[in-house]
């Protein structure tokens, strides 16, 4: 494949948090001194547990946490779409986008659910809209699943304009038009960047990009390259990639750790994290695993869009 065009990075969505200074050495850190008590220290984050005794991370991943930050989805009522006489105002058929599925397809769950990196690329365009937390995830959930189910690149494809607004229709969601449109533009880019627009491939996997980011050794420096292809794409920009790096990196070894500017709020206003660390030190809370890291920073950002922060720290100090 020929070499793709250059282009000049900007941050990557809302940007990688960086440390404010190097880490503090073991013998700098605070060691609490009470009377009657012997002197302690340790090399855990002391963040981890809290006053309570509950340790906060074990809170983060668990069910209780995840339904705090991601409510049962609403239907809803329509919100207002493009101004009067801008975009096409008509509903489309009923029949448009519809597929014959079968009735034994099992319903996926975002973000609960493993995604496979296209539709991890599609649901993180549909996030970047300025839309509210749950008309997001109304969206993505009516798209994936029965009677649409456009679940690959070639059913969004096949569905066509009409298809692809449907579903907007269906989700009662905003920018209906605007989706739809975008949404052709990705699956066109995604093309272009994985090879041959022809081949008949399904690119879930998104292998064609993922390519180009494997030898390079540094996570923020193919953090950086992935934003430089994908923003070839029409329509995405750096808060796409933001959503996309926070899911992918459960999959794609080379751009972990990455956390994004909510994640890293939550985790410090719920002392897991503190001031000026960053996505190395959430990574050394997690282990290293990457899996676990999605997870965490899906409930983080839940419970910041959701503005249910205080309502997780009385969990957490009053278990």
């Amino acid at each position: 494949m020929p070499p793709r065009r250059s282009k000049r990075h900007t941050k990557i969505g809302e940007t990688v948090s960086s440390k404010a200074g190097n880490k503090r050495k073991h013998e700098e850190s605070v060691q609490e001194h009470e009377e009657g008590k012997p002197e302690t220290t340790t090399n855990e984050h002391p963040q981890k547990t809290s006053k309570g005794g509950r340790s906060i991370l074990d809170y983060l991943l668990s069910d209780e946490a995840f339904n705090l930050a991601y409510p049962a989805i609403e239907q809803g009522k329509g919100e207002t779409d493009l101004p009067s006489g801008q975009g096409d105002k008509t509903p489309p058929s009923e029949s448009a986008g519809k597929r014959d599925t079968s009735e034994s397809e099992s319903a996926i769950h975002y973000p609960r659910d493993h995604l496979t990196p296209f539709q991890n690329l599609v649901a993180a365009l549909i996030l970047s809209k300025p839309l509210s937390h749950n008309l997001g995830h109304r969206t993505i959930h009516t798209l994936l699943n029965p009677p649409f189910s456009l679940r690959t690149l070639s059913d969004l494809d096949e569905a066509g304009y009409e298809g692809r607004r449907k579903v907007m229709w269906d989700a009662r969601t905003q920018h209906k038009e605007k989706t739809a449109g975008q949404l052709g533009d990705l699956v066109e880019g995604v093309r272009e960047l994985c090879g041959d627009p022809g081949r008949e491939e399904d690119l879930s996997d998104l292998k064609g990009i993922k390519e180009q980011l494997e030898g390079i050794k540094d996570a923020k420096d193919a953090q950086a390259k992935l934003q430089s292809l994908l923003t070839e794409i029409k329509g995405i920009g750096p808060g796409v990639v933001s959503v996309f790096l926070r899911r992918i990196q459960g999959d794609w070894e080379d751009v972990f750790p990455y956390i994004d500017n909510r994640g890293t709020k939550a985790a410090v206003a719920l002392g897991l994290l503190k001031e000026g660390d960053g996505a190395e030190d959430l990574g050394h809370v997690v282990n290293g695993d990457r899996v676990k890291m999605v997870k965490l920073l899906d409930v983080l950002v839940g419970l910041q869009l959701e503005k249910k922060i205080d309502e997780a720290k009385k969990a957490i100090e009053h278990p």
